[in-house]
């Protein structure tokens, strides 16, 4: 059994395991269910061996311990070299930790441990509620390590009194940090586990997954325009294109993503666009898709780093974008522009491609149109008013069955924008026309305020663009012949009986808690533009605007003034604390009436108690006895019998007192009950 003078006390456990679950409670979501149970297990067995029930581990348990973690983590994860599997391993840290933890050094690298555990917190989210949940962990991390200094540093008011008297301190050499340290871009990077799932517009499309977009109002772009703003009608933003079609899924077909060899575009296009005339010029601000997939304007060129362009009019990130990310872009309408490129040979056959069988009839009445001799303007015509006369716009489609393409034209007829445009690109393409479907984002929300377009998930949409020689490719939307209030004013115009029926709380159909909603999106927009997209850009104009210019002098004078100026409230702080507590209203007089003495030339010892201080006046000067034993009576009657006519009379004795003649002079004040008349206590 461990000796009881090996173990930590009760009080820093507690601190212990309470720091380690503030740091974790975050991860439990995406940590496997056994780290979790795991860690709860290893918290209880110290607890017991704390009580002497059980004891700890032996060196053969620890490594069993430590081979079952690591054979845990492999089959929980398919590589090591990733956020979710590091952020597991540090909590398998503190599991292990924990079945061993039994010295002050012990329990300073558990804390340290949880550091960074709660630092991996913002890898995922950057939101205004998880800095104030990091917050809370710091100082509870940092109340654990005061509770580390004693049992009187463990009490909890004043454990997370000292902790938040340190991060107060600290606060001034932070911000000076943000603003004035280099902005310098991550040592290495730690890529997130591919295998967790995508947010938002995936790489293929089928009947029902942009149906299954319209129910979620999270958002997904935040868009600002430096110069005029599109019409609602030429708000597209495209973000993928699907050329491939298997009879029932739409998809980009191979050579088209650039993690399958499709030609980007890193440092700018072949084609010249023009420095002049009408274009857009717009700061994109993505939420997290865990996709290299970014949105934008058609014709988009992208001078943020690591951002390309590719050959059908997209932009992509070098990585998958994991974290809220910002990029800047140019657009021109492609109307705009004069040079259009020839459409090459494999471009044509891949967007003409279609499955050998399937859809007999929507293919026999495309071949009709195309035999009849009609363009492919005339085709389109003709099959955007078979829409506009006999089609529903609608949020709950029917399934559709094998051949999708036929039931949707010509028996069920309702649909969503999936529908739409993935029937009308196979008929396009049964009619010889090359065709394909694009997938992004249509529309958004202005924020009058803030002077943003706010674009949320249920503005998901599908589209299609067909190939005219001579012009290019021409953007097509089957869902604006049978719903045009879709485009111009949003989905929840064109669906307001069916929009977000399914949600718990309706918050677009309550006003109030509609503008809360923006407020507090406004409130997240302006906490990325001024503190998560600080980059060094930001901070070389932050850094004009204080020091007019920057130059080594001037920041070695802004680094050096706060500085000196925390040095100097942590002087007055300390000079304040030191003059320690006010003494109660009865020490305060006995300590005046010491200081006479010792004028009288009788002073009192260190650490001497009053009785034997009044002794010792008797024995070394006799005529002062009467008054020191009086005043030392009514002090113990005041300090340990807390009567407050006692304080009273030990102030009257002080005033009735005088060495003149070095006698007592005094009246008797009053009288000292005789039980008092010989003091013993300490003070």
């Amino acid at each position: 059994m461990t000796q009881p003078r090996e173990m930590l006390p009760r009080e820093s456990l507690l601190w212990i395991f309470a720091a380690q679950f503030a740091a974790l409670l975050p991860q439990f979501a995406q940590l496997p269910l056994w780290i979790v149970c795991a860690w709860a297990f290893a918290v209880y067995w110290r607890l017991e061996v704390y009580r002497g029930r059980r004891d700890l581990p032996g060196r053969a348990v620890k490594l069993l311990a430590v081979a079952l973690a690591v054979a845990g983590l492999a089959l929980s994860y398919r590589r090591w070299f990733a956020l979710e599997p590091m952020v597991a391993l540090l909590a398998v840290s503190f599991t292990l930790k924990n079945l061993e933890l039994v010295s002050r050094r012990d329990a300073f690298l558990s804390l340290l441990l949880a550091y960074f555990v709660a630092a991996t917190l913002f890898v995922y989210e950057q939101t205004i509620p998880y800095a104030l949940y990091g917050i809370v962990c710091v100082v509870v991390i940092t109340a654990a390590l005061a509770a580390q200094l004693g049992s009187f540093s463990a009490r909890p008011g004043r454990a997370l009194g000292l902790s938040l008297k340190l991060l107060a301190q600290a606060v001034p050499l932070m911000l000076l940090l943000f603003i004035v340290m280099p902005r310098l871009g991550p040592l290495w990077a730690v890529p997130q586990n591919t295998s967790g799932a995508s947010t938002g517009i995936s790489d293929s499309m089928s009947p029902g997954d942009f149906t299954r977009l319209s129910k979620s109002d999270k958002p997904a772009l935040r868009i600002s325009f430096d110069g005029p703003v599109p019409p609602p009608e030429q708000r597209y933003w495209r973000g993928l294109v699907y050329s491939s079609f298997d009879g029932r899924r739409w998809s980009q077909g191979f050579g088209v993503d650039p993690l399958e060899g499709g030609v980007v575009h890193w440092n700018g296009r072949e084609q010249t666009l023009p420095e002049v005339g009408p274009r857009y010029r717009y700061r994109v601000i993505q939420e997290a898709t865990n996709n290299s997939w970014l949105f934008a304007l058609a014709r988009p060129v992208s001078d943020t780093r690591g951002v390309g362009e590719t050959a059908d009019d997209r932009l992509v990130n070098k990585s998958p974008v994991y974290a809220r990310f910002a990029y800047e872009v140019r657009s021109w309408p492609r109307e705009t522009l004069t040079e259009v490129r020839e459409l090459s040979e494999f471009e044509r056959r891949r967007n003409l491609q279609l499955p050998r069988d399937g859809n007999p009839r929507a293919r026999a009445w495309a071949e009709e149109l195309r035999e009849s001799g009609l363009d492919a303007e005339e085709i389109s015509r003709r099959l955007l008013a078979f829409y506009q006369r006999s089609f529903t716009y609608t949020l709950q489609p029917p399934a559709l069955a094998e051949d999708s393409v036929d039931e949707f034209l010509f028996d069920s007829q309702q649909g969503f924008c999936e529908h739409f445009a993935g029937s009308y690109v196979f008929a396009m393409r049964a009619a010889g026309v090359p065709a394909r479907v694009v997938a992004g984002y249509q529309g958004g929300e202005w924020v009058q305020r803030e002077e943003y377009l706010l674009v949320r998930q249920y503005d998901a949409h599908a589209w299609a663009e067909i190939w005219l020689d001579g012009r290019g490719w021409q953007r097509v939307d089957p869902t604006a012949a049978v719903s045009p209030e879709r485009i111009r004013d949003g989905l929840q115009s064109a669906a307001a009986d069916e929009f977000m029926r399914d949600a718990l709380l309706p918050l677009h159909r309550i006003s109030v808690l509609n503008r809360l909603r923006l407020q507090w999106d406004m409130i997240n927009y302006r906490w990325y533009q001024a503190v998560i997209s600080f980059d060094s850009d930001k901070q070389q104009n932050l850094l004009q605007r204080i020091l007019g210019e920057v130059s080594p002098l001037r920041l070695a004078a802004l680094i050096a003034a706060p500085v000196l100026l925390a040095l100097a409230g942590i002087l007055l702080w300390l000079w304040v604390g030191g003059r320690g507590r006010r003494l109660p209203p009865a020490s305060r007089l006995y300590q005046r009436f010491c200081r006479r003495m010792a004028r009288a030339g009788i002073e009192r010892r260190p650490g001497e108690a009053p009785g034997d201080f009044a002794r010792r006046v008797r024995g070394e000067r006799p005529e002062l006895a009467p008054m020191a034993e009086r005043i030392t009576a009514a002090f113990e009657k005041a300090a340990y019998g807390e009567d407050p006519a006692a304080v009273r009379q030990l102030r009257r004795l002080l005033r009735q007192w005088s060495f003149a003649r070095g006698q007592w002079s005094g009246s008797a004040g009053g009288k000292v009950s005789s039980d008092h008349a010989s003091p013993t206590a300490k003070h």
